[in-house]
C-alpha cells in the first residue's frame, strides 16, 4: 500500500454502548490535531446498530446487550451476518491509508475489537494496531494476552491523548519504552513502559470533534456528550475507576460552558448534552459556574448529570438553580442507603448527605431522579436489604419522577477493583468466578443476591417505579444459574436451568454447546432438548463462515469491492432497514397490541426519510469505494 495518508484510523467496534458519538475518540482526535497528527474515525457500532434486525435486534438493549456480545458466538455471528458491510468499511478505513489503526474497547466491544484486527491484519500485515480503553488496563490481563497473540501490535494505558501522541510519534525500530504503552518491539519482545502522568489541568484539553461522525445516524441525533470531570472521589471496593484514573480532575464550568457554545455553533440542531464521566457533580462549585453561564447568557439547552454522588450541596436552591440551566435527569450511585456499609466499601463522599432529603429535594424541584442500587455487598446483612425495600416505600409518592436502577450482576468484582487484589481482607472467597463468589460464611452466594434482586426489582413495580432496564427477574436468570451450579458441579440443576434458558431466554453457542457436553459427559437420557439443540448447532456453527472465509488478501478485497453489486447492495440494505418497522405478526388485538401498533405506524411517519438516508449514505459510501478500487488497480 502507498505512505500513509492519515496517522491514526480510529475504530469503534461493534458492542452493547449507548448511541450517542463516541466522546472518547472524538477527545483523542482533537487532540492528534493539536500535535500535528491527523485521524480519521470510523464507527462500526452505529453502522450495525442502524441495521439490526431479527435474531441480532436486541444485541444493543440495555437489559442484556452487555451479556450478548461478551458471547464470541454472537459476535462472530453478527459480523458475519453484516460482512458485506463491515468489508466495505474495513476497505473504506483501508483507503486512507493509516500509518496506525486504534480500537477504543470495553467488556462488550473486546471480542469484536479482536475479530477486526484480525481482519485488518489479514489485508494490511504492515499497518499496526493499537487497543485502548478500561477493557485493557494494565491491572487486568486482557493486554498481555492481546500482544502474545500478535493479534495487536500495542496498548495504550489509561489516559490516551499523551501516550498516543508519542506512539505515533516514536520510532519503535529503537524498542525504547514509551510511557503509558505497552508494545510489541522489533525482536517480538513484549515492551511495557508503564503508567504515564495524569493530564494536570484538563481545561488545557481541545474540545471533541466530532466531525467524522454523521450525527442523523445516531439515537436522538440531536444529543451530543460532553464530560466534567476524570476519575472518582470514592474508592469503591468493587470499582475499577480510580485504578484507570488515580486522581479526580474537574474541567471549569467555563470551560465545559464555553465547550457547549462551540459545539452549537457548529451542530445547533443540538439541544441535549450528556454527560459522560463517573461523577458529574464532584466539582459543585464549577457545575454551579456552568449553570450560572448558562443563565447569563441565556443558552437555553437541555442536559443531565448521569453520574453523581449524593452529597448535602444537592439541596433546594441549587436544585432550582440545575432545573433553571436545563437539567432534566440527575442519576445517583447510591447502592444502598445504609451508610455505615457504605462506608465500608468506600462510598464515603456521601456520608454528611441526608439520603431522604437530597432524593426529594430534587424530586420537588422537578428533576428526574435516578437511583443505583447494588445487591450483596460485602458485609450486608438481611437488615441491609430491608433498609433498601424499605427505601422503596418511603419514596413510593415521588414515583413519578424517580427512575430505579437495580445492578443487573447484583456486585461482582472485576479484574483489578480491591477486593478482587485481595478478597481475604473482604471476607470473600472468588474460586468460583468474580460474579459468582460467596462470602466465607457462605451466607451471601449469587442465589441469595438473585433473589435480593428480584424481591426489590417486583417491589418497585408493585409500587409503580420506573424500572431503567425493565426488568422484574434477572437478566438471562436461566443460564447464569446453570452455570453456577455448573461450577458447583452440580450437574442436574445445571442441566434443569440450561433447558429453561433455551426455551426461554437468548440462545447462544456457547449455552448449546455446553447442554450436549452435559448430555454426553454425564450420560443424561436425551430428550426433545438435546434434539433441538443439536439443529440449532448445526445451523448456528456455519454462521460465522462469511466473516472467516471471505477476501483474504488486499487485493481479494479490492477485487470484491469492485465486482460488489449495488443494485444487490441497495436491495439488501432496503430490506434490512424495512425490516425494523415491520409490525409483528402475532401481535395480538389487546390494548397492549394496538399500542404496539400504533407505535410502529408513527414511527413509519416519523422515520422513513431517515430510513431511506442511511441506504443512501451507505450506497454512496460503496459507490466511492469501487471508484478508489478501480483507481487503485490503474496505478498499479
Amino acid at each position: 500500500m502507498n505512505k500513509a495518508k492519515i496517522d491514526i484510523a480510529l475504530i469503534q467496534p461493534p458492542g452493547w454502548a449507548s448511541q450517542n458519538p463516541p466522546l472518547g475518540l472524538a477527545l483523542l482526535k482533537s487532540y492528534l490535531a493539536s500535535q500535528n497528527l491527523q485521524a480519521k474515525i470510523f464507527d462500526a457500532n452505529i453502522l450495525l446498530y442502524n441495521l439490526r434486525h431479527g435474531y441480532y435486534m436486541n444485541g444493543w438493549d440495555i437489559s442484556n446487550g452487555y451479556f450478548l456480545w461478551e458471547r464470541e458466538s454472537y459476535a462472530k455471528n453478527m459480523l458475519s451476518y453484516f460482512s458485506e458491510e463491515l468489508l466495505n468499511l474495513i476497505y473504506t478505513v483501508l483507503s486512507f491509508n493509516p500509518a496506525v489503526i486504534g480500537f477504543s474497547t470495553h467488556s462488550s466491544s473486546l471480542i469484536a475489537a479482536r475479530l477486526m484486527a484480525r481482519k485488518f491484519k489479514q489485508f494490511s500485515p504492515e499497518t499496526r494496531i493499537i487497543f485502548g480503553g478500561p477493557q485493557v488496563a494494565p491491572y487486568t490481563s486482557h493486554w498481555v494476552k492481546l500482544l502474545e497473540s500478535k493479534e495487536v501490535d500495542a496498548i495504550v494505558f489509561g489516559e490516551g491523548e499523551e501516550s498516543l501522541t508519542a506512539y505515533l510519534k516514536s520510532d519503535l525500530s529503537l524498542d525504547e519504552p514509551l510511557k503509558g504503552v505497552a508494545y510489541v518491539g522489533s525482536q517480538g519482545q513484549m515492551i511495557n513502559g508503564g503508567n504515564r502522568e495524569l493530564i494536570p489541568h484538563l481545561d488545557t484539553l481541545p474540545f471533541a470533534d466530532f466531525s467524522d461522525f454523521d450525527l442523523k445516524l445516531y439515537a436522538g441525533f440531536n444529543v451530543l456528550p460532553t464530560y466534567f470531570s476524570r476519575g472518582c472521589l470514592n474508592r469503591c471496593i468493587f470499582c475499577t475507576e480510580n485504578k484507570f484514573f488515580p486522581k479526580f480532575r474537574s474541567r471549569s464550568g467555563q470551560r465545559v460552558f464555553a465547550e457547549v457554545v462551540h459545539q452549537l455553533s457548529l451542530y445547533p440542531q443540538t439541544d441535549y448534552f450528556r454527560l459522560h464521566d463517573s461523577i458529574s457533580n464532584g466539582n459543585v462549585r464549577e457545575l454551579e459556574r456552568f449553570c450560572d453561564l448558562l443563565l447569563d447568557n441565556h443558552v437555553a439547552i437541555g442536559f443531565d448529570l448521569e453520574n453523581a454522588v449524593i452529597r448535602k450541596e444537592m439541596n433546594t436552591e441549587f436544585y432550582r438553580k440545575l432545573k433553571r440551566a436545563g437539567c432534566t435527569l440527575i442519576g445517583y450511585g447510591l447502592e444502598t442507603p445504609s451508610k455505615p456499609l457504605l462506608r465500608s466499601i468506600g462510598k464515603i463522599a456521601c456520608q454528611n448527605a441526608d439520603f431522604d432529603k437530597v432524593i426529594a429535594e430534587g424530586v420537588k424541584a422537578r428533576i428526574e431522579i435516578g437511583v443505583n442500587m447494588m445487591f450483596g455487598l460485602p458485609g450486608e446483612t438481611e437488615e441491609d436489604f430491608q433498609q433498601q425495600m424499605d427505601f422503596l416505600r418511603r419514596h413510593k409518592n415521588h414515583k413519578k419522577r424517580m427512575l430505579i436502577n437495580p445492578a443487573l450482576n447484583y456486585c461482582y468484582f472485576p479484574e483489578g477493583c480491591a477486593v478482587q487484589t485481595d478478597p481475604e481482607k473482604y471476607g470473600v472467597d472468588l474460586s468460583l468466578s468474580e460474579l459468582y463468589w460467596s462470602s466465607k460464611d457462605g451466607k451471601n452466594n449469587f442465589v441469595e443476591r438473585m433473589r435480593r434482586f428480584e424481591e426489590f426489582c417486583n417491589l418497585a413495580a408493585t409500587l409503580g417505579y420506573k424500572n431503567l432496564f425493565n426488568v422484574l427477574q434477572s437478566v438471562n436468570k436461566y443460564e447464569t444459574l446453570g452455570y453456577y451450579y455448573l461450577s458447583q458441579g452440580d450437574y442436574e440443576a445445571a442441566l434443569s436451568n440450561f433447558k429453561k434458558s433455551f426455551n426461554q431466554e437468548t440462545k447462544t453457542l456457547e449455552l448449546v454447546e455446553t447442554i450436549l457436553d452435559i448430555y454426553h459427559n454425564q450420560a443424561m437420557e436425551k430428550d426433545e432438548i438435546y434434539e433441538a439443540a443439536r439443529q440449532f448447532k448445526q445451523q448456528r456453527e456455519g454462521a460465522d463462515q462469511a466473516w472467516m472465509k471471505g477476501p483474504q488478501t488486499f487485493e481479494e478485497l479490492e477485487q470484491y469491492i469492485i465486482g460488489f453489486s449495488i443494485t444487490n447492495a441497495f436491495n439488501r440494505l432496503n430490506s434490512i432497514v424495512e425490516s425494523l418497522y415491520e409490525p409483528s405478526a402475532k401481535m395480538s388485538y389487546s390494548v397492549a397490541g394496538m399500542k404496539k401498533y400504533i407505535k410502529y405506524q408513527i414511527s413509519k411517519l416519523v422515520r422513513r426519510s431517515d430510513k431511506k438516508y442511511f441506504v443512501l449514505v451507505q450506497l454512496i459510501q460503496e459507490m466511492e469505494n469501487k471508484l478508489n478500487a478501480l483507481a487503485a488497480l490503474k496505478r498499479k
